[in-house]
């Protein structure tokens, strides 16, 4: 095998499958094959599409064939039982063919879905004690328009001699200096866990703190322009704001059409809420807001809408505050 005739393949296109496989492929050679498999028939259909159906896009039937062909395996799915099902399934799984990792480079497995680190630890030790390759879990962050864009962040857990490999691949998909190497296997799961308790808290104070500052007569941008300028500046306020039209180009803006569902958003909540109680931790923040997006997940009317629709719930407006506070 070599860097121009490796063979990758890439499971799960969904909101930030689609855009990483695609960037992936516009940026491996041209001369290597990426093989690519989803549950929805059409996504791959589409995918395909897109590259005005090339030869070095190929759907596979099943990840059993991906894990026969691949010297790389990239995988992307939406919760823990979608992953074991990818890996672990008796007739169709990646780890089904018995096919071992071929020599001198072993078979390599990027984990990149958000899911509970032991989950991901119980896999990767099948793929070891296997002798399948090497398995890595490389969560990411920055929502499905990052995915596009080429530009997510990783969190890479890993032995150390692994990572610069794992960094040639990942460096095709996110920006370098927001690819970090946080430890050995399971240490990259923690650490986006953690991101995304933060991330969920801060969603919900900036819609607090803007939809009461438009109850208070402010005018919203002015406002999140202090904030920005300020102590509550944080990645909410100033490129992923909750509230509409203060971040053109976000979901908010856009229909809270999803990045990052947020149905999405309460399991990996649940899942950082679950890891501090393990722990024994404190948390004074972390209870009251993962019961608010219980209850705004529960709603009809938000169902399948970006997590950033967190704010409508707060503010009890269906968007005619905003309307008027937003100009």
């Amino acid at each position: 095998m070599t860097i121009n005739n490796t063979t990758y393949g890439f499971i799960g296109l969904g909101q930030m499958g689609h855009g990483m496989a695609k960037n992936l492929r516009l940026k491996i050679p041209s001369t290597c094959k990426l093989f690519i498999y989803d549950v929805n028939i059409d996504a791959m259909k589409t995918f395909k599409q897109e590259f005005a159906d090339a030869d070095n896009v190929v759907i596979a039937t099943s990840p059993k064939e991906i894990g026969q062909i691949a010297d790389i395996v990239l995988t992307s799915v939406p919760k823990a039982q979608h992953v074991r099902e990818v890996f672990l399934n008796p007739d169709t799984g990646l780890l089904a063919g018995g096919k071992k990792s071929p020599g001198p480079v072993s078979r390599l497995y990027l984990e990149l879905s958000t899911i509970d680190a032991a989950v991901s630890s119980e896999i990767g030790q099948r793929v070891l004690d296997g002798g399948f390759g090497e398995f890595v879990d490389a969560p990411c962050s920055g929502g499905s328009m990052g995915a596009e864009k080429g530009i997510l962040s990783f969190m890479v857990g890993c032995a150390e001699g692994l990572y610069p490999r794992v960094l040639s691949i990942l460096s095709h998909m996110g920006k370098n200096d927001g690819i970090f190497h946080c430890g050995e296997a399971g240490t990259g799961l923690k650490t986006k866990l953690l991101n995304n308790y933060l991330s969920s808290i801060t969603t919900v104070a900036t819609a607090e703190t803007i939809n009461m500052g438009i109850r208070a007569g402010l005018d919203a941008h002015r406002l999140n322009e202090v904030l920005n300028a300020s102590s509550g500046m944080s990645f909410n306020t100033k490129v992923n704001n909750p509230v509409p039209g203060l971040t053109p180009g976000n979901p908010a803006s856009n229909g809270y059409k999803p990045g990052f569902a947020i149905e999405m958003c309460l399991g990996v909540l649940e899942l950082a809420v679950k890891a501090g109680q393990e722990l024994g931790v404190k948390m004074v923040v972390g209870g009251p807001t993962l019961e608010a997006y219980r209850i705004a997940a529960g709603l009809e009317k938000f169902k399948g809408k970006d997590a950033k629709v967190i704010y409508r719930w707060i503010a009890e407006d269906e968007g005619e505050l905003a309307a008027n506070g937003v100009h």
